[in-house]
């Protein structure tokens, strides 16, 4: 992969746009208001969140139901004909009605509202569309026999898992989770109409995602995926392929620093010899439509594609696959080949990893993240502007508080050693204790102005904002429910997000990341 040219983006997932006619939760409709702010700002790059459909009730992006595949949740009601020929909001009950205000006006994402308001809505639209099938018959139709590979199982997998009350698919009836494939005829026939509805979300999604990559291409901008590393037990990709999506141990990480027992994530493992020998159908297939979807694809949790952490009753404080250190390089340089083809991608290496891994992908010239708090040797802070030109530079990720909650929470040491290290800072020694426009604009220069050719700033500290969108190890409401305080429509005319861009510009110019 040729070194990524300078340029600079904002990360902000789908579910936290706002717009004016959503269901409560951020789609696709919203990107082009999202795009034309990105322009203004002069960014050249959206970073997303995973748009794979997920497990039924939960927020989580990463809660896979699936390795391919679009979230329906983020299809837009406006853009879909069936949907305003059935009668738009009005297909909805009255108490419906009264609960699509409520969740629109909510400043978090209410999913307690918004999962049956929105399947209310697509379940209507596609009714419709089944009594009065035209000429966009024969797109879907043509879409069915493109993607057959894996949305057979998908639209299957989820209308089996709605008749079974959304018991995890080893807790239906054995003919069922064994696959039989006579059982599995009897229930596509016997549930032909779901399958069909959850066949017709796909394709739906599809085309508002090809709309959004259009709008997109049309400003220069380029999208930027997120690619799990792998999905849950209780997904299609397990129920269809159990060799190679093995449950008889469960993955996580190693001890460190953090944990003196690990992680265990109780999520199946990659049986990578078994794709092996299938000449790695499995993830060539996932990584090439992935690839079909954006420009560049955030490879998460690096690591595994070299080496897993599985614990199982034989070793139950666990024990790497493959085992030794010469195996693990052989494989992640495999592994990183299959999934460089088609679309650039960066990796995910951020926590507790072996120099070599990293040695790999600079081998690849495949950039790796620099998270500007965590470039430090013990006390000293690292200089940004001697960060390697392949790589990422940001302020944070989904996962890390906000910038503005990290420096308000830092001690005075810790804050004298930023201002120190960080050129921008060089009118603020000693900095104050209080995140001020001067210390935001002073690590946003600093980002801004990295070594690294790609440099993506969250939306939140881009705002100045404290909002998280998760706080791992934790479940509770405000994970995965944030939304912008505005539609995307006024972005550009509200005063502090009109200047927001205008900033933020100022500093990609400063880092020379701007076009042309």
């Amino acid at each position: 992969m040729a070194p990524p040219p300078r340029l600079s983006g904002v990360l902000l997932p789908v579910f936290s746009l706002r717009s004016q006619s959503d269901y409560g939760v951020g789609d696709f409709g919203a990107a082009e208001g999202l795009f034309a702010w990105l322009a203004a700002a002069g960014q050249r790059l959206w970073m997303l969140l995973p748009l794979l459909p997920t497990t039924a009730g939960d927020p989580s992006p990463y809660a896979t139901s699936g390795a391919s595949g679009l979230n329906p949740l983020f299809i837009h009601l406006d853009w879909l004909q069936e949907y305003r020929d059935a009668g738009g909001p009005h297909v909805l009950s009255s108490r419906q009605q009264q609960a699509l205000l409520e969740a629109r006006a909510a400043p978090r994402i209410r999913y307690d509202l918004v999962f049956e308001l929105k399947r209310a809505a697509l379940w209507a639209a596609f009714s419709h569309a089944e009594a009065h099938a035209g000429q966009r018959s024969e797109a879907f139709a043509a879409f069915r026999e493109v993607q057959a590979a894996w949305l057979d199982d998908h639209a299957l997998f989820t209308a089996l898992a709605e008749e079974q009350q959304h018991r995890p698919w080893w807790n239906w009836p054995e003919e069922l989770a064994q696959r039989q494939p006579q059982a599995l005829e009897v229930a596509r026939a016997r549930l032909a109409t779901h399958v069909r509805f959850h066949t017709w979300l796909q394709w739906v999604a599809h085309e508002q995602w090809a709309r959004v990559r259009a709008a997109a291409r049309a400003r220069g901008i380029l999208l930027c995926g997120d690619e799990p590393f792998i999905v849950g037990n209780d997904s299609v990709d397990a129920w269809a392929s159990p060799t190679l999506l093995r449950r008889d141990a469960r993955l996580g990480v190693p001890p460190d620093a953090f944990s003196a027992t690990g992680q265990d994530w109780g999520l199946p493992w990659f049986d990578f010899p078994a794709m092996h020998a299938q000449d790695w159908k499995w993830l060539r297939s996932r990584a090439g439509q992935s690839a079909t979807y954006y420009d560049l694809r955030r490879v998460d949790h690096a690591v595994g594609y070299f080496r897993q952490w599985i614990r199982d009753q034989t070793t139950p404080t666990g024990r790497f696959v493959p085992p030794d250190e010469p195996a693990q390089l052989a494989l992640g340089e495999v592994l990183f080949g299959i999934l460089a083809m088609g679309a650039g991608i960066v990796a995910e290496d951020l926590g507790v990893i072996p120099p070599w891994v990293r040695q790999t992908l600079e081998r690849r010239s495949i950039p790796g993240y620099r998270v500007l708090r965590w470039e430090r040797d013990g006390a000293v802070y690292r200089d940004p502007e001697a960060f390697p030109a392949v790589s990422l530079a940001t302020t944070g990720t989904h996962d890390t508080e906000t910038l503005r909650e990290w420096w308000e929470t830092s001690n005075e040491a810790e804050r004298l050693a930023v201002a120190q290290a960080y050129r921008a800072f060089s009118a603020l020694r000693p900095p104050p204790a209080d995140f001020t426009a001067e210390v935001q604009d002073a690590l946003l220069q600093t980002v801004e102005t990295a070594g690294s050719a790609l440099c993506v700033v969250p939306w939140q500290d881009v705002l100045g904002l404290a909002d998280r969108i998760n706080l791992p190890g934790t479940v509770q409401d405000e994970n995965w429910s944030y939304r912008i305080s505005r539609p995307v429509e006024e972005l550009l005319a509200h005063p502090d997000t009109e200047a927001a861009a205008a900033r933020l510009r100022r500093f990609t110019a400063q880092g020379g990341r701007l076009l042309g």
